[in-house]
């Protein structure tokens, strides 16, 4: 899967957005803030939820190739998310 560079911050979301594709097919992804704060136990603000994706961005991209592949996910029904639950059982 190739990621976009590009990754956003989404107030109405509360969490980050960022995007890549596969086959021809574009997915965007969406983890949010609690996710990001709760699965690496850190303070609860928009920043370091940013921080702590950025900092681990190769792993979030990992994690998203393996739910698309393995769960052969549709590219059009909206923004794959990624909770903090999935980040547990991926094994984040």
């Amino acid at each position: 899967m190739e990621f976009e560079s590009t990754a956003i911050w989404d107030d109405k979301f509360s969490g980050v957005k960022f995007a890549g594709s596969i086959g021809g097919k574009r997915y965007m992804f969406a983890i949010s803030r609690a996710a990001l704060i709760d699965f690496f136990q850190t303070a609860d603000t928009k920043e370091q939820a940013l921080l702590n994706f950025e900092e681990n961005r190769s792993r979030f991209e990992r994690l998203a190739t393996r739910r698309v592949v393995e769960e052969k996910l549709p590219h059009d029904d909206g923004p794959v998310v990624i909770t903090y639950l999935i980040c547990i059982e991926y094994q984040l």
